[in-house]
């Protein structure tokens, strides 16, 4: 998800507001994959619900949950609220990202359909709720919850982000988005880099490295 959303043009405006009649958004540009911007939007309300943030994760949580294994080691999971990577090693999963808060059960259901191996650390690649709202539960489970620290800090606090929904009176409708709870924070956090350690099949362990200041991160070098 990528917030520039008054930078875009009216015409991606209204393609999004299109597609999206829910809470349709420039937020919702980088929220969604591609595929479900194409989705359509019959059947939403066409007035914007009293919790917009509700309505979004119940809306991402519409989408089946889809599972592709790309080796022996990795699997992606697709669908609700993105993508999940799976890395499946012999000492325990590393998962990164962790989809929407209502579709914990599928998340967890295809996590156990991968191996008995526990889930050994969550990585988030950034703040947002798509990527960080099951944090807890796997957290409670035995993980580690690891991210760049600016990550942390953005989770720890409130955002109110406006969206390009507009009310009948032409007003846009903002999203607001509480701080996570305690137990959902990272428990590990790096700034420069950080070397996972695992017994994978291939001798260059997964690093995680910083792709902006506000705490997006990726994987490299697996």
């Amino acid at each position: 998800m990528k917030f520039n959303f008054l930078q875009k043009q009216t015409s991606r405006r209204e393609m999004l507001r299109g597609s999206a009649t829910l809470a349709g958004s420039a937020v919702l540009a980088h929220l969604f994959p591609a595929r479900l911007l194409g989705a359509s939007a019959a059947g939403y309300p066409q007035q914007a619900p009293s919790d917009v943030l509700a309505a979004m994760r119940d809306w991402f949580n519409a989408f089946p949950l889809e599972t592709k294994r790309l080796s022996e080691e990795v699997t992606i999971l697709s669908g609700p609220g993105g993508s999940v990577v799976v890395l499946n090693g012999p000492d325990g999963k590393f998962v990164v990202d962790t989809f929407v808060a209502p579709a914990w059960p599928r998340l967890k259901k295809a996590l156990d359909g991968l191996g008995n191996a526990p889930v050994k650390y969550v990585i988030d690649t950034h703040w947002h709720f798509d990527h960080t709202d099951n944090n807890a539960h796997l957290h409670a489970a035995g993980a580690t919850v690891l991210a760049h620290e600016n990550t942390k800090k953005r989770m720890s606090e409130p955002h109110d982000l406006p969206v390009l929904y507009r009310g009948p009176n032409g007003a846009l409708v903002d999203v607001h988005v509480p701080p996570s709870p305690v137990e959902a924070l990272p428990q590990q956090t790096f700034r420069a880099s950080y070397r996972l350690q695992s017994q994978w099949r291939n001798p260059r362990a997964p690093t995680l490295c910083p792709r902006r200041t506000y705490g997006r991160g990726h994987l490299r070098s697996f």
